[in-house]
């Protein structure tokens, strides 16, 4: 960064170009998948209930994509617990997957194991 006479800093060339999306759809949305994969995460982590994760659906559904959105409301009124933890699950999963994360291991339930210990065992 060069400083001018007059004190005022200029800022590097990078800074001044508009900003790219990373996650672009049709709708746009406020939270991108990896915000949405990690709330589920952290709701799976602490409270381990099916009942948060449906209100945590509920919560989110305005604020994801138009195109997840038909998916989040699905999510919410899901009676069945072992549907909405697979389905939470699924996308915490896919955005990992996604992202480069840990590649080849798998987001598991509290106490949960994914198999992948069992032929060392």
């Amino acid at each position: 960064m060069k400083k001018a006479p007059s004190g005022v800093v200029t800022l590097p060339g990078w800074l001044n170009r508009p900003v790219k999306k990373l996650y672009n759809t049709r709708s746009g949305g406020q939270y991108r998948p990896d915000d949405v994969a990690m709330a589920f995460a952290l709701s799976v982590r602490i409270h381990d209930s099916a009942d948060h994760l449906r209100r945590l659906a509920r919560r989110l559904v305005d604020k994801v994509c138009l195109e997840h959105q038909p998916n989040m409301k699905r999510l919410a009124r899901e009676p069945d617990d072992a549907k909405v933890f697979d389905a939470a699950l699924k996308i915490i999963n896919r955005v990992c997957d996604l992202q480069g994360y840990a590649p080849g291991s798998t987001f598991v339930r509290n106490g949960g194991d994914d198999g992948s210990d069992a032929a060392a065992a």
